[in-house]
């Protein structure tokens, strides 16, 4: 029994680590933000656990066969030939019911919150499912993610209303363009083996001169969305910290960028970033100052 389990613990652990189960850490916060804004107060405790298993549920699923769809890709690349699948760590079969079992947790979670969750919930399976196969037909795969952030701060304000408006909207947009701008950035690192195999990215089509440019412009956007949200929101000035330390964390990762073209430690930009939004906003509600 002692073996099997061991053997069983080894396999989440890996399963964990396949699905980059850390980057829930910069994609909870988010959801979480978009909630706090929509009921201008903390959620309803029923109401986050639903958000928290749609999330984690959507990312466990949407990487567990973003993985399996590219695992004869990632065998051909000497920079990914060792991960999971490539290497024989893991079944085939292993990562697609761990893929469905999450895409199954994704659909329970949303048709548990309210009618439009369940409404835009095929959309969202087919953007998890689609976005695996957009790097084989252009550079704009870095879209097809932003289309996917896009809905993190927008379904958690609507799990909250049942409704669609303008800011969950431009909370959805700001998160896009977020998405646009460092996934593009983390692309420098796969640049050749991009090329190599005839898969797309920005830099890989464009370079890293127009990457560069794209993923400013997409992060001054963010900015500016952020601004707009929280203008039209009236939202206070904790939520107008955030936004500062979100400007600043945004200007240091894209010096440093500059400066070295590689993207190492980008996950933790990305959770400092995702984490000081939901820290405004939190506080905000907390206080009591949202309207």
């Amino acid at each position: 029994m002692r073996v099997t389990l061991g053997k069983a613990w080894h396999t989440m652990g890996l399963l964990a680590d396949m699905v980059r189960l850390e980057e829930v850490l910069f994609s909870l916060p988010l959801a979480y933000a978009g909630a706090i804004l929509g009921a201008r107060a903390w959620p309803p405790l029923g109401i986050a656990a639903w958000i928290t298993v749609a999330v984690v549920g959507g990312k466990v699923g949407g990487m567990a066969l973003n993985r399996l769809i590219d695992r004869k890709l990632d065998a051909e690349n000497p920079a990914t030939a060792g991960r999971h699948l490539p290497a024989g760590l893991i079944k085939p079969s292993v990562a697609l019911v761990t893929g469905l079992v999450g895409l199954a947790l994704l659909a329970v979670a949303a048709l548990a919150l309210n009618p439009l969750c369940a409404l835009l919930l095929p959309v969202v399976l087919a953007l998890l499912v689609v976005y695996s196969f957009t790097k084989r037909w252009g550079w704009f795969c870095h879209f097809g993610l932003a289309s996917i952030g896009f809905f993190l701060p927008f379904s958690g304000w609507i799990a909250v209303t049942g409704r669609v408006a303008s800011g969950p909207l431009l909370f959805g947009a700001a998160a896009g363009l977020w998405y646009v701008g460092f996934d593009s950035l983390y692309a420098l690192r796969d640049v050749e083996s991009d090329r190599r195999s005839g898969l797309h990215s920005m830099p890989a089509d464009l370079g890293v001169g127009a990457t560069l440019l794209v993923a400013r412009l997409a992060h001054l956007g963010f900015l500016i969305l952020l601004i707009v949200l929280g203008t039209g929101q009236g939202l206070p000035w904790p939520y107008w910290l955030s936004v500062l330390g979100a400007a600043v964390l945004l200007a240091v990762q894209h010096a440093r960028i500059a400066r070295t073209l590689s993207p190492v430690g980008f996950a933790h930009f990305n959770t400092y970033v995702s984490f000081a939004l939901l820290a405004g906003t939190a506080v905000s509600a907390l206080t009591g100052m949202v309207r």
